[in-house]
């Protein structure tokens, strides 16, 4: 007995050829769509460095002050004039909304750290002042330098940097 031939357009199912067509476009697709998806993140993320920056750099200049009239809990005793940060690494952790959570110990800082007086860090900032004694005539000025780092947990020469630059008496 002899059954009868199916009519082509009820032919239900896919063919081999048709699904390695499909799992090629998917493996070149897949990649492409996850790589800009991490690229968006990135982007959010120096968008919120930038946004924090002003009230961050504010908080520091606020804490050197502190440190200068002795009176910082977050910095070491700091003289008018005298450069600091040289050699050594002075830094202050944020939180994501740009509040100080504390210092950070220097090994801390190379590592990278997640969690200052119990809070997630999202930012360091590090402090660094160089004395500029070149203008005759005028009294010398501190060069202050703020580098806003950023994301706190990555290592020192993973994060992304944004410098900020100020001078004082």
């Amino acid at each position: 007995m002899r059954l009868p031939l199916a009519i082509p357009g009820l032919r239900r199912g896919v063919s081999l050829v048709e699904t390695m067509v499909s799992i090629g476009v998917l493996a070149v697709v897949a990649p492409l769509a996850i790589a800009a998806l991490l690229r968006g993140g990135e982007g959010g993320s120096a968008a919120r460095a930038e946004t924090r920056a002003p009230v961050i750099v504010e908080s520091c200049l606020q804490e050197i002050q502190l440190a200068r009239d002795g009176t910082s809990q977050n910095l070491p005793a700091l003289q008018a004039g005298q450069p600091f940060g040289d050699g050594e690494v002075l830094c202050l952790a944020f939180r994501r909304d740009g509040v100080l959570l504390g210092p950070v110990a220097p090994a801390a800082y190379e590592a990278g750290i997640v969690r200052v007086a119990e809070q997630d860090a999202a930012f360091l900032a590090r402090l660094d002042g160089r004395l500029e004694t070149d203008r005759p005539g005028f009294p010398p000025l501190l060069k202050v330098a703020i580098t806003l780092e950023h994301p706190a947990a990555a290592s020192s020469l993973k994060r992304r940097r944004l410098e900020f630059l100020t001078k004082l008496p």
